[in-house]
């Protein structure tokens, strides 16, 4: 999918172009692990998670341990959808 953007500063332009390539290669890996969920917005939802997961953690470094709970409840949820 292509995104209209206007970027003037190349440095940003930069950050952007290897922002989206860490986006979708995080999309392949997702639909390789997950081959079967019940919709496909299911895969942009998980990935925007765990961006926002990451941004949150790199905030605050002291205290991950919710943040890695909240991983594995959503992986259990997945898995569980998977297989049925």
């Amino acid at each position: 999918m292509l995104l209209p953007m206007t970027v003037t500063d190349p440095e940003q332009e930069a950050v952007i172009r290897k922002a989206a390539g860490n986006v979708n290669q995080q999309l392949i890996t997702v639909r390789e692990r997950y081959k079967s969920v019940p919709n496909e917005r299911y895969y942009d939802i998980m990935v925007m998670l765990n961006s926002e997961i990451k941004a949150l953690t790199a905030e605050n470094k002291n205290d991950q341990s919710p943040v890695y709970s909240i991983i594995a409840s959503l992986e259990k949820e997945i898995d569980e959808l998977i297989k049925k």
